[in-house]
């Protein structure tokens, strides 16, 4: 079976985030599994399944929608990890690490977004 949104650098890319925030989430002290962690990684996980979803039968014009709640769930993500920097279970250096792949994975869902809005205009 195809799987076209495979071939997406940004599908890709949030695969990857994927790994980090997990890695990220197993070293949180056990009464913020259940919380913060959870919630982290639920987000994260959406993005790829958002994708894949919304490019599954290859771009059509409802593809948009997908690609933008996988863009607010990037923003989601971004604001769970300062308020974990606020409440000392991130360190201020641990998510300046992250922050670069978030601000990339953002700007290629949107760009792919753009794309999408231009193709059916």
């Amino acid at each position: 079976m195809e799987r076209p949104y495979t071939n997406l650098a940004v599908w890709q890319n949030t695969i990857q985030f994927v790994k980090i925030i997990y890695a990220v989430t197993s070293t949180f002290a056990p009464e913020e599994k259940e919380g913060l962690a959870r919630k982290l990684r639920n987000q994260v996980t959406d993005i790829p399944v958002l994708l894949a979803s919304g490019i599954s039968n290859g771009i059509q014009p409802g593809s948009q929608d997908y690609i933008l709640k996988a863009a607010a769930a990037m923003q989601e993500i971004e604001t769970l990890l300062l308020v974990c920097v606020q409440l000392g279970i991130l360190q201020q250096k641990e998510f300046s690490q992250y922050e670069d792949d978030m601000l990339k994975i953002n700007q290629e869902l949107h760009h792919l977004a753009n794309r999408i809005e231009k193709k059916f205009k």
